[in-house]
This record gives C-alpha cells, structure tokens and sequence, in this order.
C-alpha cells in the first residue's frame, strides 16, 4: 500500500523500481507529467509524434493504465527502432526522420552525414566549409548539435 501510495523506498522494495518523476504509482493510471517525464528519460524528443501530449486520447489511455516497466518498454522502443534507422520511428521519437548517411540524432555525425546536410542546404562541396575540409575544433563543434 505505501508503494501505491507514492512512497519511493517501498516501490524499491515491493517492485524493484524508483518510480520517476512525477509518478506516484506502478500500476497506473499514470498521470499525463509522468509519461512525459519517461519519454524525456528515454532521450525522445518534443516534437516526436509519439510524444505523450501528441497522442490522441485513446493512445494516453492505453499508456497511462500500463505499467511502469511497460510504459518505458514501450517508450524505449520507439527510440531503438528509431535510432536502428526506422524512418517511422525516428518522426515518432524526434520528429524528423534522418536523411541518408544520417545515422543518430545527435552526434558525432559522419562527415558523410554532414556533407548530406550541407548538400540539402543548396552548399556545394567545393566550399571553404564543406564537411570534409573542416579542422577537427569545427567537427567536434557540429557533433555536439543534433540534426536539426
């Protein structure tokens, strides 16, 4: 009962997890926070489709009556499948699917990746800073930025 009523040493003990943020119960239902709050753990974005305050009601619905583990099963699915190059998942979890050579979200990004983006933009190769000629300071500096 004191797992269930939010006490976070106890859902260590009864269900062998610390519930997250804003999330007070293992079973559900779960408040509308603490999906979002799973969704940003599992490193998706705002602007995914998936994100919980995207979802249509039924879709909420269906999350907020799972349970904690199947929750952020679910939600750390999206991202894997995103992130193995499903075009579908990456608009779900990022909210942009990743142009071709284009592997992760956030860097470090191939200078294959970066020369795609910098051809997409209308830049060609033979300028002073296309991908390829950039000094390793300036590399680094793009693969701290996500695609976007």
């Amino acid at each position: 009962m004191e797992a269930d009523n939010g006490d976070t040493d106890k859902a260590l003990e009864c269900y062998g997890v610390v519930y997250p943020e804003n999330c007070d119960s293992f079973n559900g239902p779960h408040a509308i926070d603490c999906l979002i709050t799973i969704w940003k753990e599992v490193g998706c974005k705002v602007k995914g489709l998936r994100y919980p305050g995207n979802l249509t009601t039924a879709d909420v619905n269906a999350l907020k009556n799972m349970d904690i583990r199947d929750v952020r099963s679910n939600m750390e699915g999206v991202k894997s499948a995103a992130d193995g190059g499903n075009d579908d998942h990456q608009l779900n979890c990022y909210g942009i699917a990743f142009l071709e050579n284009c592997d992760t979200y956030l860097g470090p990004h191939s200078v294959e990746c970066l020369t795609t983006i910098w051809e997409s933009k209308g830049c060609l190769v033979e300028g002073t800073k296309a991908p390829d000629k950039l000094d390793s300071a300036e590399k680094e500096a793009l693969d701290l930025i996500n695609l976007e």
